[in-house]
């Protein structure tokens, strides 16, 4: 079973291996210009934003007037019987708006199309960060795919010399067991890597909306951080918690707008059925605010206000807190890259090499081999994250200073 099991481990881990080499390269530039143009998100937040548009427009309609035709006195008893003394009246009828509502309603619709527009550009800017890390952990997956194949060959390697010394009678058995415990860990690391290339593979595709299932990251320049924003320049999610403070100021209007009654004016001819006169009709109509004065709509709206101011100095407190965490760990991530990518790393491979070449002479142990590969193995695991963590920050960064201009 546990032989099935592993085959079918180091079955995958080839595949996907393949698969690797034959996969076509994607740059960030790419990812992103596709990303911003097949990503399902961008189509939301877009037709939210076109939404809010259209109702912004609708806001400032007037409300239409009303035609009526009231017929009276007919089908009766007595002197109505038929449609002798049948009242005919057409009339015209129209809603004034009163108290603002419409400069109001206006206002909102306004405040709410600015709102979905920003929410637009945040919906960009966030996938533009997930694409960026999304891509970064490609290439690493990719990195520690090829590294992992490279430890399983050098296990191999490893097991071949160790089981040549052992039946030449220079080593003992139990070397060659150690060599083959090392080859089966190596074989596992393998086959975990793999699998995780094929996720991070599958996420970027999802990201940038691609069906290329053997997508591969091309390997970047490192990209340079962005400057600090001007002194009391608002981020993107400040303008985005600025918007959503003016919408609800504005629904304050709208509710202290509401509680004036509005006037309905009318306006017609009536047409007398038995002699055939006609008169002119008109008159007017106004709710009497005795019972519903719109109190507790003002109140809510005017709480929701003060929840906004509250939410926009948060917003700006997270913004820079965000700006800075990232702007540290960006400056982390390039002196761990720095110092990683440095004489360090090829003096771990200097003395890999020197280590192989002295076991297979016997001046070495099986053990001082063993420390100097796993010595080499961390140190490259080490930088891969590093530039991984450093991709990552960057991406933290440019979010945080997003401006809706940008």
């Amino acid at each position: 079973m546990k032989l099935s099991l592993r085959a079918a481990l180091m079955a995958g881990a080839l595949i996907a291996s393949s698969g690797a080499a034959l996969a076509e390269p994607v740059s960030l530039a790419a990812a992103l210009a596709q990303g911003a143009e097949q990503s399902p998100r961008i189509a939301v937040a877009k037709a939210k934003a076109d939404a809010a548009e259209a109702r912004a427009r609708q806001a400032g309609a007037s409300p239409n007037p009303e035609l009526s035709l009231e017929v009276e006195n007919f089908a009766g008893t007595g002197v109505f019987q038929g449609l002798r003394s049948t009242e005919t009246t057409l009339a015209l009828s129209q809603r004034i708006e009163l108290g603002g509502k419409r400069s109001a309603r206006v206002a909102v619709a306004s405040s709410e199309r600015d709102f979905a527009f920003l929410a637009f550009r945040a919906a960009e800017a966030d996938l533009a960060r997930d694409v960026r890390i999304a891509h970064a952990e490609l290439r690493a997956a990719e990195d520690r795919a090829v590294l992992a194949r490279e430890n399983v060959a050098q296990s191999r390697e490893l097991a071949r010399t160790a089981k040549v010394l052992v039946e030449a009678g220079r080593d003992p058995p139990l070397r060659q067991l150690r060599s083959e415990a090392v080859l089966a860990e190596a074989q596992a690391e393998e086959a975990r890597a793999f699998g995780a290339l094929l996720a991070a593979r599958r996420l970027l595709a999802d990201l940038i909306g691609s069906d290329d299932t053997e997508l591969s990251a091309t390997v970047s320049d490192d990209e340079a951080a962005p400057g600090a924003l001007p002194p009391a320049t608002p981020s993107l999610d400040e303008q985005l918690a600025a918007a959503e403070r003016d919408t609800a100021q504005a629904r304050i209007r709208v509710a202290r707008a509401d509680a004036v009654p509005d006037v309905t004016a009318s306006g017609g001819v009536r047409r007398f059925g038995e002699g055939r006169e006609t008169a002119f009709v008109a008159g007017f109509s106004i709710p009497l605010p005795f019972r519903d004065r719109n109190r507790g709509n003002i109140d809510a709206a005017q709480a929701d206000s003060l929840a906004s101011e509250a939410s926009l100095r948060l917003a700006g407190l997270d913004a820079r807190r965000a700006q800075h965490d990232a702007r540290m760990l960006l400056g982390a991530a390039d002196a761990r890259v720095e110092a990683l990518s440095g004489p360090s790393l090829a003096q771990a491979e200097e003395a890999v090499r020197l280590a192989r070449i002295g076991y297979g002479a016997g001046k070495f142990s099986l053990l001082e081999l063993l420390d100097a590969q796993a010595a080499l193995t961390t140190a490259k695991t080490a930088l891969i994250e590093a530039r991984l963590d450093r991709a990552r920050a960057l991406a933290a960064l440019i979010r945080a200073q997003a401006r809706a201009g940008n």
